[in-house]
């Protein structure tokens, strides 16, 4: 359900016009997507935006995701602009996953140090495949985490979430040590970002037993079953139908223990991006 808020609900209705957007055109063009996250989560439990919720994610198979990419300018008309680290509109360097801009509204996003004014986006996150084996799985996450943290020490107050909750001890220390040091080396973005995706992308979902969005916020608990995603459902989602896996259950159990139960505190309600409206059209 929308959000009672106004500015917030000014956010949400941004987001699914884009969403529905996004949808037709993978409809029309035989591309497979699927809601995740929070939007997983309201698809389910409330058919609509979680009301506090800020942002939309979206996971796309990792041949469906590039092929958009390639074919953005002629998928994407205005005011919709479809952009990764490669380019592509309001190019957005440091994002490890591709994002669709509305450029109808105005945004700063206030979860970073650096306040960056944008456009209202959502966020498309490539999914790709893993080895078999425990083993080679454990080097594999290990390998393309290296090249996460590489980025986020070069870019550190563009990137890194400074209000996300429930963070680890290590991960306060980095913050704390990252807020308090001055020194930033800027390695190039693209760079890094290429060797990552080159990891992220060795192997097809096709042939794995367990398959991964790593780009994504929830780290380890994005290596999920290929299982999840052998049927797509339909499901109303506020005013629109969007695309879930058939695993959406065990998924969001991984992602987040009993999701059914809303937070009881607004502690608990963790806002994703923070974003404030600085425009419209």
């Amino acid at each position: 359900m929308f959000s009672k808020n106004n500015d917030m609900r000014r956010l949400q209705s941004a987001g699914l016009m884009t969403l529905k957007y996004l949808d037709e055109i993978c409809m029309k063009n035989g591309m497979l997507y699927y809601v995740c996250g929070g939007t997983l989560i309201g698809t389910i439990r409330e058919k609509g935006f979680i009301p506090w919720d800020d942002d939309i994610d979206v996971m796309m198979p990792r041949r469906d995701y590039e092929w958009m990419m390639r074919h953005r300018n002629e998928l994407f008309k205005q005011p919709f602009i479809a952009c990764d680290y490669r380019g592509g509109g309001e190019r957005d360097t440091i994002k490890a996953h591709a994002v669709i801009y509305n450029t109808n509204v105005r945004i700063i996003d206030k979860n970073s140090n650096s306040k960056k004014e944008q456009y209202s986006y959502i966020d498309i996150f490539p999914l790709d495949g893993m080895p078999k084996g425990k083993l080679r799985r454990f080097f594999h996450y290990y390998h393309a985490f290296f090249w996460r943290v590489v980025l986020q020490i070069s870019w550190y107050d563009l990137i890194v979430n400074q209000y996300k909750k429930n963070r680890n001890v290590v991960e306060r220390g980095f913050i704390y040590f990252m807020n308090h040091v001055k020194f930033r080396p800027r390695l190039d973005s693209g760079k890094i970002l290429d060797r990552w995706h080159k990891v992220l992308s060795k192997y097809d979902i096709n042939t794995s037993d367990m398959i991964c969005s790593l780009t994504g916020p929830c780290r380890k608990k994005e290596v999920l079953r290929s299982s999840f995603f052998d049927e797509v459902l339909r499901m109303p989602f506020e005013n629109i139908e969007v695309n879930v896996p058939c695993g959406y259950d065990a998924e969001l159990k991984q992602y987040y223990g009993n999701y059914m139960i809303p937070p009881k505190t607004t502690a608990e309600k963790e806002l994703h991006h923070r974003m404030e409206i600085i425009g419209e059209k």
